[in-house]
């Protein structure tokens, strides 16, 4: 972080002594007319009048130059902390060489010189024997004063210059790149570079800068392989632990990676074989006249130029001149998704404080990198690039957390990027990037909600439901949008989901509350007996079947005019009833069925908070439930799970502080069989106790909570059956003694 830091101040400090300075003799657009290289932060790399320290010659027509004291060190920076990859400093040179050719078409024009916009191009080229890689552009070139200003010192920015000298802010300027220090990444991987560079200026000759990263460089006039028209050569010696970037396999890679998209066509130097059919000689020895000869395949090798970036970025026409077909591959083809097919798109751009353009997709099926993890850190969705060039597909705020399954690129004239442009620096261009991304995908899924074929909108909420209920949790400015676009099983959609307005229309009349019940899947929610006594009634019960629900349903307390209320919760009541009138009736039949109650507190002492006497109950003969700011069993699970993941011990946890209360419904044959055995056997009787911890355990399981010892809950069950069987034993020991006895009054009769 100090090493950043010190690289911000030196930046910094360079802009506040930088001036800019056109030479006289040149109009401003042929003197700004350089290939240049400007951070991120705003500062530049350039020289300074008095960057010229010593210049000797050292060979005929060659002159060295002592590097401005600050360069080495920011050099440095640069070389061993700035960039976390090396990789990086391919799709540096290749931006740089796209800025170049941007930069001679926009002055080619400027001048009416329409003979050098032909064929701008990049082409890349390595040499294995010499151990060097070649990257050469057609663009604007460079004098041999543009040389030492643009790559000798750091004060100025010859293309911020020359944007200011050209225009405010038109949008012919807007085309000339500000790529940052690109040129001295080349270090990352080469310990010598070359720099042979032609002018576009009229007579100007060709020249070579050279320097190994020390404290000088050279320049001289270059006679070697000449530059047609103008434009630049980058000869790149690679360092012994770099020698993997000769391999044209590694630089295509690379291409397609950062520059697939660059404007101007890019071409790598590469090995091809072809297969070709040739007479078989040895075969054809013998072959009698008038056969037709035999033909084998033989492998025929030749090198040329292979065009890399073929893909062309559709984001930058206009939404009606894109047709779906284009649009669906171009998504396959560049999320490399070729069986996906997206089930929306949206194609936009922004204009203002920011200009960019951006396609979004909601992809066909769920992506195989968030299918383990849904928030996967090395999922990549929204794809960042300046210009164009690939910067980075892992910026965290760029869209929130909830949308990770949304994929697209979003591509800008400018963006506040760190100096090595793989930062997106905290801003309020991020926030208006962030708004309008959120808000087109909102849009993107509520036109899949309103598509007539509604399976579209069943496939997107199997896929990605999950986000928009975390959507719900964390995004306060959005939620109003999404929970309209959630989905719930309930107690009368059968197989089909329903919606919260969905459930509005089907209710009672009168009715002023959404009834929900939590479990750990559909079935267990239908066994819930807090759920039989809200369906009992007639109303309907919305069904929370995942873990996140519980916590996502906390941040709706209500929808629309209506409540949201859990019938898991002590306390339930009905919009149709008097609520004293009820509040009377229960406190009646807690009195009337006192023996009871006493006996299973007693009982079920430490297991239960209390024991409540309802009729709110139809077909259970009880169930547990919390109190009103109690915690369901789903989240005690959580609960437990995360208490154990950090370390803790799950023995007892949330037994002391959230214990529920137990319902019992006095109709129930069971509850009453429990009544009789308390008068009958005394509160004593280990039956009865067995009986109520027993009825305490089904509770607990059609309540869904987990029975804490499996072993004493078998051995009651064992119990309870061997004391039946005993009874079964019995009856036809006595049934047998009754037919005895028959058969023998029946036979004296006959006596």
């Amino acid at each position: 972080m100090k090493l950043y830091q010190a690289a911000a101040a030196l930046f910094a400090s360079a802009v506040a002594v930088s001036a800019f300075t056109a030479p006289s003799k040149m109009p401003i657009s042929r003197n700004m007319g350089t290939r240049t290289f400007v951070p991120k932060f705003g500062t530049s790399l350039a020289m300074s009048d008095s960057a010229v320290v010593d210049a000797e010659t050292v060979e005929e027509g060659a002159e060295t130059f002592e590097f401005q004291a600050e360069v080495g060190r920011v050099m440095d920076i640069i070389i061993n902390s700035l960039y976390s990859n090396r990789d990086v400093f391919l799709r540096e040179l290749v931006s740089n060489a796209a800025d170049a050719c941007d930069k001679k078409r926009f002055l080619s024009l400027t001048d009416g010189d329409t003979a050098a916009l032909a064929n701008p191009e990049i082409k890349i080229k390595s040499d294995k024997d010499a151990m060097t890689v070649t990257i050469e552009d057609t663009g604007v070139g460079m004098t041999k004063s543009e040389l030492q200003n643009n790559l000798g010192r750091i004060a100025q920015s010859g293309t911020k210059k020359f944007m200011e000298a050209l225009g405010e802010g038109k949008a012919d300027v807007n085309l000339i790149g500000q790529f940052g220090v690109g040129f001295y990444s080349a270090y990352l991987v080469a310990d010598k570079v070359e720099v042979v560079t032609k002018s576009m200026q009229a007579d100007s000759p060709q020249y070579k800068w050279t320097s190994d990263a020390s404290s000088s460089y050279t320049i001289s006039e270059d006679n070697s392989d000449p530059i047609e028209g103008s434009g630049t050569r980058l000869i790149l010696h690679l360092k012994d632990d770099a020698l993997e970037y000769m391999e044209s396999a590694k630089l295509e890679e690379l291409l397609q990676h950062y520059s697939e998209f660059v404007e101007f066509p890019i071409s790598v130097w590469k090995e091809k074989t072809e297969y070709k059919q040739v007479p078989d000689e040895e075969a054809n020895k013998d072959l009698p006249d008038g056969e037709e000869p035999k033909m084998k395949t033989v492998p025929e090798t030749s090198e040329d130029y292979e065009l890399m970036n073929t893909n062309k970025p559709i984001w930058l026409r206009t939404p009606n001149e894109v047709t779906e077909e284009e649009y669906k591959d171009f998504y396959q083809s560049a999320f490399r998704a070729t069986y996906d097919e997206p089930l929306a798109h949206t194609h936009f751009s922004l204009e203002g404080q920011i200009e960019c353009k951006s396609i979004l997709y909601i992809p066909g099926m769920l992506p195989f990198e968030l299918s383990k993890d849904m928030f996967d850190e090395d999922a990549k969705n929204i794809r960042l690039y300046v210009k164009r060039v690939f910067i980075n597909d892992k910026f965290d705020d760029i869209v929130p957390r909830w949308l990770k399954f949304v994929r697209g690129v979003v591509d800008s004239q400018d963006l506040p990027l760190n100096v090595s442009r793989e930062i997106l620096q905290k801003s309020k261009v991020l926030s208006i990037i962030n708004k309008r991304l959120v808000r087109k995908s909102l849009d993107m899924i509520k036109d899949i909600e309103s598509d007539e074929d509604e399976s579209k909108y069943i496939m997107f909420w199997n896929n990605f439901g999950k986000y928009l209920k975390v959507g719900v949790i964390e995004d306060r400015r959005n939620k109003d949008d999404i929970v309209p676009l959630l989905r719930f099983f309930t107690s009368s959609s059968g197989e089909e989901y329903a919606s919260l307005d969905q459930y509005i229309e089907n209710m009672k009349e009168n009715q002023k509350q959404i009834f929900y019940v939590t479990a750990d899947g559909k079935e267990k929610a239908q066994m819930s007996p807090a759920a039989e006594k809200v369906r009992s009634r007639g109303y309907e019960v919305l069904y929370l079947t995942e873990p996140i629900d519980e916590i996502m349903i906390e941040n709706v307390p209500d929808y629309k005019e209506f409540k949201l209320v859990d019938v898991s919760k002590e306390g339930l009541s009905f919009d149709d009833e008097d609520k004293e009138e009820r509040k009377k009736k229960e406190e009646e039949l807690n009195v009337d069925h006192k023996a009871v109650k006493d006996f299973l507190e007693g009982a079920l002492a430490g297991k239960v908070q209390k024991v409540q006497i309802t009729d709110l109950l139809s077909d259970s003969p009880a169930a547990l439930v919390q109190s009103a700011y109690g915690m369901s069993p789903t989240m005690q699970r959580y609960m437990k799970a995360q208490n154990v993941a950090a370390g803790g011990s799950d023995d007892g946890m949330m037994g002391s502080f959230n214990q529920a209360v137990l319902e019992v419904n006095p109709t129930h044959p069971i509850v009453l069989d429990l009544e009789r055995m308390v008068r009958s056997q005394g509160e004593e009787s280990d039956e009865a106790k067995d009986f109520a911890v027993l009825l305490y355990d089904v509770a607990a399981l059609t309540s869904g909570y987990e029975i804490e010892d499996s072993g004493d809950f078998a051995n009651r069950i064992l119990s309870m059956m061997t004391i039946k069987s005993k009874s079964d034993i019995r009856d036809v020991e006595v049934e047998a003694q009754n037919v005895e006895q028959e058969h023998v009054e029946d036979n004296h009769e006959n006596v």
